[in-house]
């Protein structure tokens, strides 16, 4: 057993404010201006304009409830105890990713108890590791695969 976290969020109240507005605004107008907005400030520089226009696609297709749902879920959650996990975890993070900032990232990192952990920074990337540089991901993920066995 082994986990892969990918752009993963640390707990932290200097992000209810922003998700409370977000939440605030697809509450008023719907999913259209994220979807107007995300695409472009939660990408890195290395995005395609096809992965924008797929992350521009797939925020028009989110039921706004879920997406407030999922935006309280991030405002309340409490740091867990990550010095209690013992298994192997890879952490994917991007460079340039302002939803799960890479200071968060690495105090995740070094709060985790197992010895067999590693961060991965992927530069250039934001917030849509998958979109923005799957083969990347792809690529990190099997490698940690092979070293973990």
């Amino acid at each position: 057993m082994a986990a892969v976290l990918i752009g993963p969020v640390y707990p932290s109240e200097n992000a209810a404010p922003i998700f409370a507005k977000r939440i605030e605004t697809v509450q008023k107008e719907g999913m259209q201006p994220m979807a107007d907005a995300i695409p472009h400030a939660a990408v890195g520089k290395k995005a395609s304009p096809l992965a924008k226009a797929f992350i521009r696609e797939l925020l028009l297709g989110q039921d706004p409830a879920g997406y407030c749902s999922n935006c309280r879920v991030i405002i309340n959650a409490k740091p867990p105890n990550y010095s209690k996990i013992n298994i192997p975890v890879l952490i994917l993070a991007g460079e340039e990713d302002k939803s799960a900032p890479l200071d968060g990232c690495k105090k995740m990192f070094e709060e985790m108890g197992t010895n067999e952990k590693k961060l991965e920074i992927m530069q250039g990337i934001g917030h849509w590791h998958c979109l923005e540089a799957f083969e990347e991901v792809s690529s990190l993920i099997e490698s940690f695969y092979n070293e973990i066995q």
